[in-house]
């Protein structure tokens, strides 16, 4: 009797045939032909071409597909509840770039916000801050922050800016507005 290791797998010397050892037939699993049927435990009575059938890859992918078209459609799976604005928002950015409106007047202001905002989604930009100040050194008060912020709420219609705050949070203590653009075409906000 041969040498064995843990796995049962037979131990070789250095000149010996590995094909010879592997010839042999292993006592569990003997077949014995007999009028082209093979005899098995659980092939008793069935020809070579059934078996040949019932293993075609083919045939079974078939049955399988047909099986899960009767079964009828999966249900889906369940979807991910959508993250809140304010989540989004958080993984945004700090402010990479800034435009400083000091000095211009309301229409200047206006049309300066709306092209900088636009080039600046173009530019691939998340979060951009546009500077208003507070109007201390103005006749008629601040001007600006509410021109400003009309802008980013017409742009928020428009779909190009997700959302846009204060810097210091309240506008009468700010004079920056920060703004954070859309650059995903899949946000549901």
């Amino acid at each position: 009797m041969r040498k064995k290791n843990k796995h049962n797998l037979p131990v070789f010397n250095s000149d010996e045939d590995f094909t010879k050892a592997f010839e042999e037939k292993h006592p569990d699993q003997k077949y014995e032909k007999q009028n082209n049927r093979i005899y098995d435990t659980g092939l008793l009575g069935r020809t070579e071409d059934e078996i040949e059938k019932e293993n075609d890859p083919d045939e079974d992918f078939e049955t399988l597909l047909e099986e899960s078209f009767q079964k009828g459609r999966a249900k889906p799976l369940k979807k991910a509840p959508p993250v809140s604005l304010e989540k989004r928002l958080k993984r945004y950015p700090p402010p990479e770039k800034t435009l400083d409106l000091h000095g211009y007047n309301a229409i200047g202001a206006e049309v300066r916000s709306r092209s900088f905002i636009h080039s600046c989604k173009l530019q691939g930009f998340f979060t951009i801050r546009i500077i208003v100040g507070k109007g201390r050194h103005s006749n008629e008060g601040a001007v600006l922050p509410d021109v400003v912020e009309d802008v980013a709420k017409e742009m928020k219609k428009q779909g190009l800016v997700i959302g846009f705050e204060w810097e210091n949070k309240i506008k009468s203590k700010s004079g920056a507005l920060i703004i954070y653009l859309k650059q995903f075409e899949r946000f549901d906000g």
